[in-house]
């Protein structure tokens, strides 16, 4: 496989092959892509080939990948998922640490399409706002309805011409219905 060919592969994987130096430093294996570039750009001066740097989440994880790199060539180390944010876009990173011919090797996978929970958690977090906006606005119908309640009892309850009865029933029916529907609702405070 050729060099060209390699380096289109991890481009087209969303990948970016690392190799930590003696003095920890990191040297890029393979070209640098687009959403990496800006990490590298953001970090602190002295700390650009430094991915702690450029990348704080990574800390915990490049202590227990030196652990990785000096147990030999078979030993791998992969993180879970770790948010960044780069250049103001939000990424999903997953990153693995091994030994190859020696050579302590990290590689970074932006996560894309299903692998990228993103979306979903903030669709989930848009629902649950859209939710407790609900439950406070149905929150406001309970009181009312309980005012409603006690009034249409007392108009029961006191002397009122016979006339204005059917009113009061069909007052006292449509109050029931609406106390039974805004008991389903959330944030009714219970006595």
């Amino acid at each position: 496989m050729t060099d060209a060919l390699l380096a289109e592969l991890f481009h087209a994987l969303n990948l970016v092959a690392l190799e930590r130096l003696p003095n920890h430093m990191f040297h890029l294996l393979t070209p640098e892509p687009r959403w990496l570039s800006g990490a590298f750009e953001a970090a602190p001066a002295g700390e650009r080939n430094m991915l702690a740097g450029a990348f704080p989440f990574l800390d915990d994880f490049l202590r227990q990948a030196s652990g990785a790199w000096q147990a030999g060539p078979h030993a791998s180390l992969v993180s879970g998922p770790f948010a960044a944010t780069v250049d103001e876009d939000d990424l999903l990173i997953r990153a693995s640490a091994l030994t190859v011919n020696g050579r302590a090797i990290l590689v970074l996978e932006r996560l894309v399409g299903a692998a990228d929970t993103g979306p979903v958690l903030r669709k989930a977090r848009q629902h649950m706002l859209e939710s407790e906006l609900l439950a406070r606005e149905a929150s406001k119908i309970h009181a009312p309805a309980e005012a409603i309640s006690e009034a249409v009892k007392q108009l029961q309850s006191s002397s009122i011409a016979e006339d204005q009865q059917p009113a009061i029933t069909r007052l006292a029916d449509a109050i029931a219905a609406l106390t039974h529907i805004a008991a389903g609702l959330p944030g009714r405070k219970t006595r």
